[in-house]
């Protein structure tokens, strides 16, 4: 007779650790200053690539073992490798009986060849195998010592409802030090095949007789969208299961991530990077679609000032010494060339780096007072070299 040891408790709080990145958390760069028709590089970012699991090949299968990148312990037992199930499940064990196995079970069960030892997120007759893997990922981000592993599985097919595109997308995070665990369900559907659908939610110990699922989701039927659960620790054989806001962590996975900059209403690209060169102060705003058609947006200003200075007087008294183009961060300009002529059209100044200005010197010596012509040139995002240029007059 199969024993179930502990207590369940629901209830929601707060995560008891903030991530590194948190869900949702994109950033399109900070707001930048520049002189009209200088280049800017703008580029999107959503936290750190995962590693991704190749399952070309491989259906009901159990992949690893692999680095978790801290000590983690689960039902008293400390562990450095992890191994992933394709249909869904973490475990702490290489699970050799696991393999071929589809049909969800109840938790607790000490069946030979159900995974033990395991965390299930949940498990389902998933085919990572189908169309065009990889579907799952894993990650170990932020510092010790509260570090996270991050499994995820991005839109993983659904075995019997594949041909209809019903796929799922979640989380199963392992935190160090407090050894809880998260649980992060963006998206899971039912197929409609009552022989396959249900589905289970849960932890299981390495003996198979211990385990705790959550009320609702062992062996049954049921569908989530952003929902979240936190697993604590009591005791060595209990576990206490616990509703938490959904927040799960920001990993990209692989190509299943699609990046779009828009410009007001109109689009731009669909790019991580774009070049923008505005000749008057202007907001851009990028977007991020992550696998179920999660999508989150931020944007950033570019600040353009009215007009480039004319005039400039070298004379030492630290007032208006130098010329120069504005445009800042310096890893915001692409392909930056700036130049200056004499009348005579002979270059007397030139510099790649955005930062440098004119002083009215060539070569050591001052230039005479007059009109200087400056020119920038630069390689917008098209590989297109485009100029601008104007005039300048050095006052002495």
């Amino acid at each position: 007779m199969q024993r179930f040891t502990g207590i369940i408790t629901i209830f929601l709080l707060f995560m008891l650790c903030q991530p590194l990145l948190s869900f949702g958390q994109i950033n399109a760069g900070p707001n930048d200053t520049i002189n009209p028709g200088v280049p800017v590089n703008l580029t999107v970012t959503y936290g750190e690539v995962g590693i991704p699991v190749d399952t070309l090949y491989d259906d009901d299968y159990v992949f690893g073992s692999y680095p978790i990148g801290f000590n983690f312990t689960f039902f008293g037992n400390t562990y450095n490798r992890f191994y992933i199930g394709s249909n869904g499940f973490v475990s702490f064990s290489p699970n050799r009986n696991a393999p071929g196995t589809r049909k969800t079970f109840i938790i607790p069960s000490s069946d030979p060849n159900e995974p033990k030892n395991a965390i299930f997120g949940p498990y389902y007759d998933f085919n990572p195998s189908y169309g065009s893997p990889p579907y799952i990922y894993y990650l170990t981000v932020g510092q010790a010592p509260a570090c996270k592993l991050v499994v995820m599985w991005c839109q993983v097919p659904l075995y019997n409802c594949q041909q209809q595109d019903s796929t799922a997308t979640f989380q199963i995070i392992l935190n160090e030090g407090s050894n809880t665990i998260e649980n992060h369900i963006f998206h899971k559907p039912i197929c409609g095949d009552p022989i396959s659908d249900p589905a289970s939610l849960g932890v299981q110990a390495i003996s198979g007789f211990i385990g705790f699922a959550v009320p609702g989701r062992n062996n049954s039927i049921w569908s989530a969208e952003r929902e979240a659960w936190l697993y604590t620790p009591v005791s060595v054989d209990t576990m206490k299961i616990t509703s938490i806001p959904f927040n799960p962590q920001s990993i990209v996975p692989g190509n299943r991530i699609v990046y779009t900059w828009y410009q007001g209403h109109d689009f731009i690209a669909n790019t991580q990077q774009i070049t923008v060169t505005p000749k008057q102060t202007t907001t851009y705003t990028a977007f991020v679609s992550l696998c179920d058609g999660e999508i989150f947006q931020d944007s950033v200003k570019v600040i353009v000032l009215p007009v480039i200075p004319n005039a400039f007087t070298p004379n030492g008294d630290g007032l208006n010494d130098k010329f120069k183009i504005i445009g800042l961060p310096v890893d915001n300009i692409t392909e930056f060339n700036f130049q200056i002529y004499n009348r005579w059209g002979q270059l007397i100044f030139s510099t790649t780096n955005i930062r440098d200005a004119w002083d009215g010197t060539y070569k050591g010596g001052e230039c005479a007072a007059g009109v200087y012509v400056w020119v920038i040139y630069y390689e917008d995002n098209k590989k297109q070299k485009v100029t601008n240029k104007g005039i300048v007059t050095l006052i002495r």
